[in-house]
């Protein structure tokens, strides 16, 4: 990869954000490798894809990686990955860190560089160069059972919120609340924390695995129609270029993109990236965060 700065389809690119890249890349290679090793399906998805399809390789104003997984090779990963991944890289989940966060994918990180919040660093969590690994889930068919199937998950999503959103101040009735819900949670969960809810929120995601399901979807960030999909576009593989490597990719692309994106070639008017987040190829978050 060229790391010197270059305007691509107009967009000026850095030359950090090449280093940014580059950092990512040597992931998505070790990911691969983990992936060949141990038998393992995955597809570039969301931006990835796009940017394979647009632009063999990255959007020139995104800065992330996506992949994904169906859901016994994304079981199979969170077993083996905590293992698999060796520094400087980082398997990320909330049972890797401990209950320390939470979220419901796997994020694998290189802590020689720095991509996260400082609310993130004051957690005490790992918060290097990552790239996302996503699980695409069956989902039932039948509009009732949809519906139980989605109103389940996000349930465990305000568990979620509970853990990690404590009140501050508040009165005596927003306490109380609290506390009767803490003691629900208990009862009915054990122990409402991350690493729990994380067991929790992934038995009831593969609930339908391995079902006739006609759809599957992606719903770590909720229900959204445009992350659910024909599961026949994800069921054969296609490899595409990616800066220069060959990533392999859902053989239905151009209905998933179109169902996502809509006119998916024409570039948006919105060239967002995270910029929420600190990212630095070249610091450790261990230092970026003291300075």
């Amino acid at each position: 990869m060229n790391l010197e700065q270059e305007v691509i389809c107009g967009f000026e690119v850095s030359a950090k954000m090449k280093r940014v890249w580059a950092m990512e890349l040597d992931m998505v290679k070790s990911f691969v490798s983990v992936c060949e090793r141990h038998n393992l399906t995955y597809s570039i998805m969301g931006g990835t894809l796009l940017g394979a399809v647009r632009h063999k390789g990255f959007i020139p104003w995104d800065n992330d990686v996506d992949v994904a997984m169906p859901r016994k090779d994304f079981n199979k990963l969170l077993e083996i990955g905590p293992k698999a991944f060796e520094k400087p890289l980082f398997f990320q989940t909330p049972v890797t860190e401990q209950g320390r966060f939470f979220c419901t994918y796997v994020k694998i990180r290189d802590e020689r560089g720095t991509a996260a919040s400082e609310a993130e660093y004051n957690k005490g969590i790992n918060c290097g160069m990552f790239i996302d690994v996503f699980c695409l889930d069956e989902i039932p068919d039948g509009k009732w059972r949809r519906n139980l199937y989605v109103r389940k998950l996000n349930e465990i999503a305000k568990m979620q919120r509970f853990c990690f959103d404590k009140p501050v101040g508040g009165g005596l009735s927003s306490n109380a609340k609290h506390a009767l819900q803490h003691l629900v949670y208990r009862l009915v969960y054990h122990s409402p924390d991350a690493t729990q809810l994380f067991r929790v929120y992934h038995r009831n995601a593969g609930k339908f695995a391995g079902k006739d399901c006609k759809e599957v979807a992606h719903l770590d960030f909720g229900y959204h129609n445009k992350f659910v999909w024909n599961r026949s576009d994800w069921a054969n593989a296609v490899q595409l270029d990616f800066e220069g490597m060959k990533l392999n990719a859902p053989a239905g692309y151009e209905a998933i993109l179109k169902h996502q994106y809509g006119d998916y070639m024409r570039f948006p008017d919105d060239k967002s990236t995270h910029d929420y987040f600190e990212f630095d190829p070249d610091v450790p978050y261990t230092k970026f965060f003291k300075k």
